[in-house]
């Protein structure tokens, strides 16, 4: 049977790159962003070299949790198997006790909350069939500060920690948990960064470290793979 992934966050940058690399491997994908328009244009981009594969999108604002929640658990259940989550939705606002208290909220809302009701949601199904990966995008503003980025900071070492326990817990049931933790990508999210363009890492990175952690072995569990 072919395998089955759920990316979120998949409209554009990382997710894109990612939901692309695993319809090239095979996967049938499930989609989640915000952008409806975006998500399909994403779909037809995938069917051009992967006609083959099963592409759905499903626009769902993952910072309205209690909606969001129950849209994604009816997702799960119309799928015959979930292998790998890619648990990528995230925003970034620069400041620290400057930062507007909206857009600290927001990014609380959706680094974190949003990414826990994603686990929530597709981990029942991968308890039950007794296998899958969770990879969770975290950042190593997750595991070292810098200035002026308090609010983001704050998102990702809750990120960092929550996938920590995670994956602790569902190693019993044969689920890997791993959080990915790069450096700045070039993305449009990082064009408020001072980081030079030619020192930014390219979203190949990240689907080079999927491809990785894929292909390792069932007693290899990575709990945090640093991309510097």
């Amino acid at each position: 049977m072919t395998k089955h992934a759920v990316v979120t966050g998949a409209s554009k940058g990382i997710g894109k790159a990612v939901a692309k690399y695993l319809a090239a491997q095979g996967y049938n994908l499930t989609l989640i962003a915000r952008n409806t328009e975006a998500l399909n244009q994403v779909r037809v981009e995938i069917h051009s070299f992967a006609p083959s594969m099963s592409v759905d999108v499903h626009s769902i604002d993952l910072s309205k949790h209690k909606v969001a929640y129950e849209k994604l658990i009816n997702i799960a259940k119309q799928l015959d198997r979930i292998d790998v989550v890619f648990n990528n939705a995230g925003v970034f606002t620069l400041g620290t006790l400057d930062i507007d208290l909206d857009d600290f909220s927001n990014m609380i809302d959706i680094n974190v909350k949003g990414l826990f009701i994603v686990a929530k949601a597709f981990s029942n199904m991968m308890k039950v069939q007794r296998h899958g990966y969770i990879l969770n995008l975290g950042s190593m503003a997750g595991k070292k500060t810098f200035a002026n980025g308090g609010g983001y900071c704050a998102s990702k070492y809750a990120v960092v920690g929550f996938n920590g326990a995670l994956h602790q817990e569902l190693k019993p049931y044969n689920i890997k948990v791993t959080a990915l933790c790069p450096g700045v990508i070039d993305t449009d999210m990082t064009k408020a960064f001072d980081t030079p363009h030619e020192d930014k890492m390219g979203t190949e990175e990240i689907t080079k470290a999927i491809g990785y952690l894929l292909s390792c072995g069932p007693n290899t569990n990575v709990e945090t793979l640093d991309l510097t």
